[in-house]
């Protein structure tokens, strides 16, 4: 009998479902009703409401992101066949950080013209992307993709997260370097290196699907 650690992925996915659904509440109660002295002037609330337009499109934002994640773990989990241990510690870090993702949204709305809010508010959307990176390519490595997902349908899921970490990493340049030149060069760097990967899997992807056309 082994005494390998084994999870059955419903369990991790009834997991995620309650932490996004807490999140992804959490998000709206930094709009806050605004308080105006005259109680029944329609123009001095409309104000107040456009004075807090910036909270409540980032709470938007904010909200269609954390929905996209959800998605994407729920699409990567289908092609899984079960979690071991790895993966489990990569899914808690990934949980982690969509815990703090309402922090740092709240920090984003009420700060959006602040360099700090958005250096911790967009370095955690990469941190989250790059932990559903690295959940996927864990369970390639360590052979725990379902028998019915082909090699094909494993590479191409594979080559879209790391397109995702690769496009972040050019949208992020820009505001790197209003910190600093060198983060700007990294995310570049980091960028073109992630891209490059993308190219060549999309190479092994044309080359299985040719194999596997010629057999049939």
């Amino acid at each position: 009998m082994s005494n390998k650690f084994h999870m059955h992925k419903s369990r991790l996915e009834a997991l995620v479902d309650g932490v996004f659904a807490i999140a992804m509440t959490i998000l709206v109660l930094e709009v806050k009703v605004p308080n105006i002295e005259d109680k029944q002037s329609a123009s001095a609330l409309w104000h107040a409401i456009a004075h807090d337009g910036v909270v409540i499109a980032a709470y938007f934002f904010s909200f269609a992101m954390l929905g996209q994640f959800w998605v994407w773990h729920h699409r990567l989990t289908a092609k899984i066949r079960e979690i071991d241990l790895p993966l489990l510690v990569c899914s808690l870090c990934f949980l982690a950080l969509v815990c703090f993702f309402p922090f740092a949204a709240a920090l984003f709305g009420r700060y959006i013209t602040n360099l700090t809010a958005h250096f911790i508010y967009l370095p955690l959307m990469g941190l989250i992307l790059a932990t559903q990176a690295i959940f996927f390519w864990l369970a390639m490595r360590r052979d725990l993709i379902l028998d019915s997902v082909s090699p094909i349908q494993a590479l191409a899921a594979h080559r879209n997260n790391l397109f995702g970490c690769a496009i972040f990493m050019f949208a992020f340049a820009p505001t790197g370097y209003r910190l600093h030149g060198g983060i700007t060069i990294v995310c570049i760097l980091g960028g073109a290196y992630l891209l490059w990967h993308v190219i060549k899997l999309k190479k092994m992807q044309n080359q299985l699907e040719t194999a596997s056309s010629t057999k049939n």
